[in-house]
């Protein structure tokens, strides 16, 4: 299944500078409970931008780079997302977990089943923006309410 993972603010905002606007120690362990043990997808920059592979997970990076190389056991480069699409679209056994960048999110939103978003309380200055969804494709499963953030998690409705 595609599983996509973010955290965004009161306008939507969810990078600045290739980082997260906010430091949140809950919110950032809420990412790492739901990530570990499973394989991330990243673009290039979100990459850079955490500064490494994270521990415990099967990390894709996918660039257009054909010359992009990353020497880690637990992270691969990627440059054809459709086979990406195509291994985890349905996927009952295997999960995928898209952790960004816009452009990532962009090109995957039309096949996400769920969805894991994390409302940051309060609005910051940040430079990108998630893109435009709709949610009316999806059924609220799961809200849990915390101080700083509330993280709701959507599955998408059947097609007939």
């Amino acid at each position: 299944m595609i599983k996509l993972l973010w955290a965004m603010d009161e306008n939507n905002l969810i990078g600045k500078n290739n980082h997260l606007p906010w430091h949140l120690k809950e919110e950032l362990q809420h990412f790492k409970r739901t990530t570990v043990g499973q394989t991330i997808l990243f673009g290039r920059l979100t990459y850079e931008g955490i500064g490494g592979p994270l521990p415990n997970r099967k990390i894709l990076v996918l660039t257009t780079k054909k010359d992009y190389i990353i020497n880690h056991l637990d992270v691969k480069v990627v440059t054809n997302l459709n086979d990406i699409i195509n291994t985890y679209q349905q996927n009952l056994t295997d999960d995928i977990y898209i952790c960004g960048g816009k452009k990532i999110y962009e090109a995957t939103l039309p096949y996400a089943d769920e969805l894991i978003i994390s409302y940051i309380k309060g609005k910051y200055e940040g430079d990108t923006y998630f893109p435009a969804f709709d949610l009316t494709q999806f059924i609220l499963t799961k809200t849990t309410e915390l101080e700083q953030f509330v993280i709701k998690y959507y599955k998408r409705k059947e097609q007939n």
